[in-house]
């Protein structure tokens, strides 16, 4: 009886060339021209009607984009290689689950649950070679959250909805800038 064995170089080599394939774990590829170091995030424009949803949002990308490490982060756009600029464009705040009352007595139900959709658009810009990387007219987010008895947990869940969603803006953000997507 004969036995085949895979020679173990030609086993090393292929196994070598898989890094090379193009792919990259996600948060951790940068598709990024070397030459930028420093990258401006101005405080970004509020059109909503929510106060102060902008240096909410505007924190948590200078905040994630700080810990990927690589970058000078800086809010002025004076000697920045290049610069992230953005808009909150909506916070809508809508009841979705209504509690309490009879169907035909809407008015004696409370909303319990209530979702939350921001709208944003953004903008990365190469000043060195003056050209847009990256942009989205149309970045668009969302999350649930539910009250309790009292009237003003209403206040607190929308207020930790409102960071998760600055949180989860900001990585997916981070991420569609550095990985190309």
């Amino acid at each position: 009886m004969r036995r085949f064995a895979t020679p173990a170089p030609a086993i090393l080599v292929a196994l070598l060339a898989l890094p090379g394939c193009g792919y990259s774990l996600a948060g951790k590829g940068n598709f990024l021209p070397e030459y930028i170091a420093t990258i401006a995030i101005p405080t970004f424009a509020n059109r909503s009607d929510r106060v102060s949803v902008e240096e909410v949002f505007t924190r948590k990308v200078v905040e994630e984009f700080t810990a990927r490490g690589r970058y000078k982060i800086q809010a002025a756009e004076a000697g920045a290689d290049a610069v992230l600029s953005g808009a909150v464009l909506s916070f809508v705040s809508t009841p979705t689950v209504l509690e309490g009352g009879s169907a035909s007595d809407a008015q004696s139900s409370q909303a319990s649950t209530y979702t939350v959709i921001v709208r944003a658009q953004v903008q990365f810009k190469d000043m060195v070679k003056d050209n847009v990387i990256w942009s989205n007219a149309n970045f668009q987010f969302r999350d649930d959250y539910e009250i309790g008895e009292n009237p003003e947990e209403f206040f607190d869940q929308e207020g930790l909805t409102l960071q998760r969603l600055a949180e989860e803006f900001a990585k997916s953000l981070v991420s569609s800038i550095l990985e190309a997507f």
